[in-house]
């Protein structure tokens, strides 16, 4: 059996314990946050009355009067049959929303992370092969300040300046492409800022081997040395962090898209959380902890596919 079947056995195996965990962790949040979900469709605007009796009945027609042991064995069942429940106030199949929602984000995923790959990656060459000199102390105060800088603000920020002052993009909706790039470009930012300082870390470090000073006795410049042959293996923690952050971008994005009104599935979750809509908060907790799974799988996956060592098995003796 090869080491890539071994490992993916492997990785089958750990998998499902680590998904039930994930989902009592949905469950919990949902069933354990604040606020009562039968008094939300009752009373939706805080100054009407009811009584005990519909209390009680509509308590019922949600799931909401069993314990808490018996909705989750009920819940868990339904996602096993494909079913998340439908919302309480909407009465819309929380699946449905899902599956409309979700490539809505991840487009916005995909060209958020082309921005933080292409901003962060070639950032970080320019600052390895200028070290010390002018370009490299501008592009380490850049990254600084996109790690510093809150997401709002940076949104808002751009808002104002290609939106309002400019008007070159739209402030919000999807209506066409352009309307992701604002949005895309926001949440690529931070990351960039994070992916740059790895990726100079990371060729500064393979620049002190060996075979870099092999390529320059062949007559290579620094800057051909790091395109050429540090590059390839400066790239296995900058791929780490890109695959946990695009997990963390599809799952995570939802101050953004609810400030761009983007009808993603963070924006979604907002508006679950505002309206304590426990079936789609525990649909969204437990996608993006299987989303998050998934990445670092696919990350391991990266690492066998660039190293020989771990194709062979040496890495494990």
């Amino acid at each position: 059996m090869t080491v890539l079947m071994q490992y993916m056995l492997k990785k089958t195996a750990l998998l499902l314990p680590v998904l039930v965990g994930i989902s009592i962790a949905a469950f919990a949040l949902g069933a354990m946050s604040p606020g009562d979900p039968v008094d939300q469709v009752l009373n939706p605007n805080g100054n009407e009355s009811y009584t005990r009796e519909e209390y009680d009945r509509m308590a019922a027609r949600m799931g909401l009067d069993k314990p808490a042991a018996v909705q989750y064995g009920k819940w868990l069942a339904g996602m096993f049959r494909g079913d998340m429940g439908r919302s309480f106030f909407t009465n819309k199949s929380v699946k449905g929303q899902l599956a409309r929602r979700i490539p809505i984000s991840a487009r916005l995923a995909a060209l958020s992370m082309a921005f933080t790959a292409v901003l962060g990656v070639g950032a970080g060459v320019v600052a390895a092969v200028y070290k010390d000199r002018f370009p490299d102390h501008i592009l380490g105060a850049l990254s600084m300040t996109a790690l510093s800088v809150p997401g709002f603000w940076t949104a808002i920020l751009f808002i104002w300046l290609f939106a309002e002052k400019w008007k070159l993009l739209p402030t919000s909706g999807i209506a066409s492409w352009t309307g992701y790039l604002l949005p895309a470009l926001t949440l690529a930012l931070p990351g960039a800022g994070v992916c740059a300082r790895l990726t100079r870390s990371a060729i500064l470090d393979e620049l002190g081997r060996q075979y870099v000073t092999v390529a320059g006795s062949k007559g290579f410049s620094r800057f051909q040395t790091v395109v050429r042959h540090v590059s390839c293996n400066a790239l296995i923690p900058v791929v780490t962090y890109l695959g946990t952050h695009l997990a963390g971008i599809l799952g995570g994005a939802s101050v953004v898209e609810t400030i761009f009104a983007v009808p993603g599935i963070g924006s979604y979750a907002i508006a679950a959380v505002q309206s304590k809509d426990y079936y789609v908060v525990q649909a969204y907790v437990l996608f993006s902890g299987t989303v998050y799974v998934a990445a670092n799988i696919a990350v391991d996956l990266f690492y066998i596919a660039v190293n020989p060592r771990i194709r062979r098995g040496e890495a494990g003796r």
